[in-house]
């Protein structure tokens, strides 16, 4: 994540997303999270338009750090380069990132909030019915 990111944020693409938690494992891993703390987790919720599950990775406000350790040295947090789909994307949510973000019409989930200890600055394509 360069040092100019005004907003920096992520962008979940739920189409894409398979749920192997390849992501909330790549963070534990890479900043040594203790066991029972999660700094994102891939939740399974039930399909508003359909009787399936959706894989929905959420981030934690109090606890997800965006990876300032691999930012400094010019990568993508672990998360993001863990994902084999290429579901989740790190960028600057003011700059053409968030433009095209905008665009695509990723929004954050309905109903999330920081009470829910969720990340501000993550949207999600594919959430459009909920």
């Amino acid at each position: 994540m360069p040092a100019d990111y005004t907003r920096p944020g992520y962008l979940v693409d739920l189409r894409r997303c398979i749920g192997c938690h390849a992501c909330a494992v790549a963070c534990k891993t890479a900043h040594e999270v203790p066991l029972g703390r999660f700094n994102m987790r891939v939740r399974w919720l039930p399909r508003p338009d359909r009787p399936t599950f959706a894989f929905v990775p959420v981030y934690s406000e109090t606890h997800c750090c965006s990876d300032p350790e691999s930012a400094s040295v010019g990568l993508a947090p672990a998360c993001v380069r863990a994902c084999p789909t290429d579901a989740l994307v790190h960028g600057d949510l003011e700059g053409a990132f968030g433009k095209r973000v905008e665009a695509l019409g990723a929004k954050p989930l309905p109903g999330a909030s920081r009470e829910h200890d969720l990340k501000e600055n993550v949207v999600y394509l594919g959430a459009e019915k909920w």
